[in-house]
């Protein structure tokens, strides 16, 4: 297939069949472009969806706006007000949106990234990793070499298990930066699907555990008492969680 941002959108949105699904997959893999683009349109989705964006007016907020249209509507004859009708509700968009904006912006403040942002960045980054050529930093099946070799690359030391004997070998691992934060990224394989196992201390705001799917792939977020992880796969959700309960172990 051509280079198409169309398809593209079809194929993040999931409105492609079956068959052109996998046509625009191979392409996606082959052409850094196209999947570049799709990364992009990923962050932006991720950006739109934000719950920080959106924000429903207190009551209020509503009864204040509704007292002064009355205020204004009293205020003009009424010949006028039958004559252009139209202008009483340019007055309410303009009042609602002026204090919407005000609220919002006060709000926003005050909120911290939601997991859904955290959970699309990463599940981007993890797409990348497996389309170009920075999937390993560090290539190596051993945990003593892995784990040293964050040493001075990260401020923090991520925990690396070996878990060749489950059926979950390691096979490396990079750093990236999401979300304002450096991570850990563990790499580990299951039959010929990679897992991404990003990691960084955690934050005393982040929740404990939660479960994300989309587009075919699954993500699993979970804390301990020091550390933040989130696993991000193609493979299916009932081994995802048990690779989550190997690293816990």
């Amino acid at each position: 297939m051509n280079c198409s941002r169309e398809l593209i959108t079809g194929f993040v949105d999931e409105e492609l069949d079956p068959d052109m699904k996998a046509e625009v997959e191979e392409h996606l893999a082959g052409c850094r472009n196209c999947s570049e683009e799709f990364s992009q349109i990923l962050e932006q989705q991720a950006a739109i969806r934000s719950p920080t964006l959106y924000y429903n007016a207190p009551d209020q907020l509503r009864l204040s706006v509704r007292n002064a249209l009355k205020r204004v509507a009293s205020e003009k004859p009424k010949a006028e007000v039958r004559n252009v009708p139209w202008r009483m509700f340019a007055i309410a968009a303009s009042v609602l949106l002026a204090c919407s904006l005000g609220w919002n912006i006060s709000q926003l403040r005050t909120r911290t990234p939601e997991n859904e942002i955290i959970a699309e960045n990463l599940l981007s980054s993890h797409v990348r990793s497996l389309m170009g050529t920075h999937l390993l930093d560090v290539v190596s099946t051993d945990q003593h070499t892995v784990k040293p070799w964050f040493n001075g690359k990260i401020d923090f030391s991520p925990v690396v298990k070996d878990l060749a004997p489950q059926g979950f070998p390691l096979i490396g691992g990079r750093i990236e930066y999401l979300s304002g934060r450096t991570a850990a990224a563990l790499v580990y394989q299951r039959r010929k699907h990679i897992i991404n196992l990003f990691t960084w201390p955690s934050m005393a705001s982040e929740a404990k555990e939660s479960r994300l799917s989309r587009n075919g792939y699954n993500e699993i977020h979970w804390t301990d008492t020091s550390m933040t992880y989130w696993a991000v796969s193609d493979l299916g959700l009932a081994e995802l969680q048990q690779f989550k309960q190997l690293c816990m172990n």
